[in-house]
């Protein structure tokens, strides 16, 4: 595993010792040309995104419920949405009608789905407090690389020396035997800046549920749903000089969960154990005119699966490297290249053997600012795979300032992205099912909108429209073979999908002491494949458990140190079957919370209480699977500040 290792740095690093040459080339271009300097901030993906939706989720959400997963998080503040198997259980979330499949999910620029699986499980992820979540929607494989057809999930963690000193901790108890411990710290000065998280949840998910499997609906206890997490990380940023400065982080999550049964079906005492320890330093200085960026990263995940008559194991071990470098060519033009390598090794007991699997790709970022008003990234990646052969990914996108005034702005945006996803180890070598001839996904990805932003007075607002167009050759969907006795992956030939998203968020602050702030989007998503009827007639048929309508919004008010919010979703009818015979119903949720936050001196303490479903609505995300009624919580959280 070490060899491999080293074969991969120094992979990256014999493609990336082209970036000095070219940046030496670029250098001889004249020196005379006048061009008006335009800032070219934010990090380094929305910096070479322009004519994307990028949707930034409220920190302040991971300050006041640290432990949160990613499921909860995106649940409460975003449109998307999210499919789970049981309240703790497993969770998937899809851009744009896609799958989980085509969602990449980055930790600080390395991608950290399951190459078993392709996915992420949103569960299993529960971010620091000063994590940074973005969200990118629709394709974006020439920032990304495979997988990124829908949208991708952005994890970044701040860098800051500014002098500080924090500590806090919190306990949260709530119905259904749920507990959540959380602690974290940071440290910080002009050298040095630590952060360091801890959290620990549990349940023992012994909620009442209406079993609809059974005559009359009536009230069963769920069983074997109880889950147990424990999340660690740990950021060191240490500055070596004014122009480079290292860091190291760390994040460990263990989970051990019953695997809930679906309604009707025997308790067979399912159990899954998961463990995800990721591990990356990276080095940052001036070099050649610019910036030279130099990571490395080792991932292991251990996925343990058994019941009354079967025993799953899974190991991967994940060995990943990047190297950039950014220069500005001239004060408006902006180029970054990179090389990025990864080697998988993976201990499964679906496969027989273990498998190996090599990948390496190349990439260049274009940032053109040509006028004030005209922001344009040209992107392009070409990846290599060991058994196949990716396209390459080219990407082009604009945004164009087409009113400025005193009271806000109007942005009209565009862009067309191409976008790959490789089969997964799983696709390929499972037994029975595998297919070692898949073919890889290749898509098209189109979107255009229009963004609003409004000051006035006391009252501030963005609102932002997006038409998009998705095409994706190849889609790669599980189905029952031939025999029927197991499933396997096929090649559908073309699935298509459109739609638009509406986003609105305004704030209204009027004194000092009292602000209302809010947030909407609506969705609505067609995704469709052309299947047969009896005739033999091809009919679109939505894909299954794509809702059409999805909407989303939160309300908040704050009183000097008292908040109250109120957050809601629904979600429209889900095809559970490619026929489109059968569905889940439509469903609303609503949720809320209010708090209390007292201060003297260096000190703090929150106290919040919390109704999740408020409604007590029945409702599943996937078929049969039960969701807690109304449940409450409470927690006291406790700070400790000492600044400058």
């Amino acid at each position: 595993m070490v060899r491999h290792f080293f074969t991969c740095l120094i992979g990256t690093l014999g493609l990336g010792a082209i970036t000095p040459l070219a940046t030496a080339a670029q250098a001889l271009l004249p020196d005379t040309l006048q061009v008006n300097p335009i800032d070219i901030t934010g990090t380094k993906y929305t910096r070479f995104a322009a004519g994307t939706k990028l949707e930034t989720v409220d920190t302040l959400l991971l300050q006041r419920q640290p432990g949160l997963t990613l499921a909860d998080v995106l649940q409460q503040r975003s449109g998307l949405y999210l499919k789970s198997y049981g309240n703790g259980m497993t969770a998937t979330v899809a851009f744009r009608g896609t799958t989980a499949s085509h969602t990449a999910v980055l930790w600080n620029g390395f991608n950290i789905s399951l190459p078993t699986l392709g996915l992420s499980d949103f569960a299993l992820l529960p971010p620091a407090a000063h994590s940074m979540v973005t969200l990118q929607h629709g394709p974006s494989g020439a920032l990304h690389g495979s997988g990124a057809i829908g949208g991708a999930v952005l994890l970044e963690s701040s860098i800051s020396f500014v002098s500080h000193q924090t500590l806090r901790v919190q306990q949260e108890e709530g119905s259904f035997g749920h507990h959540r411990t959380a602690m974290n710290g940071s440290f910080g000065n002009e050298k040095v800046a630590i952060h360091s998280s801890f959290t620990k949840t549990s349940s023992t998910n012994n909620f009442k549920f209406r079993d609809l499997t059974q005559f009359g609906r009536p009230w069963q206890e769920q069983e074997n749903a109880a889950f147990d997490q424990s999340s660690f990380s740990q950021d060191v940023q240490i500055k070596l000089s004014p122009t480079q400065h290292i860091s190291a982080r760390g994040w460990w999550v263990k989970t051990h969960r019953q695997v809930q049964p679906p309604m009707g079906s025997a308790n067979t005492n399912a159990q899954q154990d998961d463990e995800n320890l990721r591990l990356m330093a990276e080095w940052q200085g001036q070099i050649a005119k610019g910036t030279t960026t130099v990571k490395a990263a080792y991932f292991k995940d251990r996925l343990d699966y058994r019941d009354n008559g079967l025993l799953s194991l899974s190991t991967v071990n994940t060995l990943q490297s990047q190297l950039e470098h950014e220069r500005a060519l001239l004060p408006n033009l902006l180029l970054q290249l990179g090389s990025e390598a990864q080697v998988f090794r993976a201990e499964v007991d679906g496969y027989g053997d273990s498998q190996k699997e090599n990948r390496f790709s190349a990439y260049a970022w274009l940032r053109y600012d040509p006028l004030e008003r005209l922001q344009i990234s040209l992107n392009v990646r070409q990846a290599w795979v060991q058994g196949f052969n990716p396209p390459v990914t080219p990407t082009l996108g604009a945004n164009f300032l087409l009113s400025e005034k005193e009271t806000g702005t109007l942005t009209l945006k565009a862009n067309v992205s191409r976008s790959y996803r490789v089969p997964t180890l799983n696709d390929r070598f499972w037994r029975p099912g595998g297919n070692l001839n898949l073919l890889p996904e290749s898509g098209w990805g189109y979107e255009a909108g229009i963004t609003q932003s409004y000051i006035q007075n006391h009252l501030t607002g963005n609102t932002e429209l997006t038409l998009y167009r998705l095409k994706v050759e190849d889609w790669i969907q599980w189905q029952p073979s031939s025999t029927g006795n197991y499933s396997e992956p096929v090649n559908l030939k073309t699935v298509r999908g459109h739609g638009l998203e509406l986003d609105t968020k305004w704030k209204y602050q009027a004194t000092p002491l009292w602000t209302l702030s809010g947030e909407a989007a609506y969705g609505y998503t067609i995704s469709q494949q052309a299947l047969p009827n009896a005739r033999a007639e091809l009919q679109d048929r939505q894909l299954f458990y794509v809702p059409k309508h999805k909407v989303a919004g939160w309300v908040e008010a704050k009183f000097k140190d008292w908040w109250l919010a109120v957050d809601g979703t629904f979600t429209s009818r889900r095809y559970t079957d490619q026929d489109n015979d059968n569905w889940l119903e439509p469903y609303a949720l609503a949720n809320a919370s209010a708090g209390k936050t007292l201060r003297w001196a260096s000190f703090e303490a929150q106290l919040m209480a919390q109704v999740q479903n408020l409604t007590n609505t029945a409702y599943q995300t996937m078929a049969y699977r039960a969701m807690p009624p109304r449940h409450f919580r409470i927690s006291l959280a406790l700070q400790w500040a000492k600044r400058p």
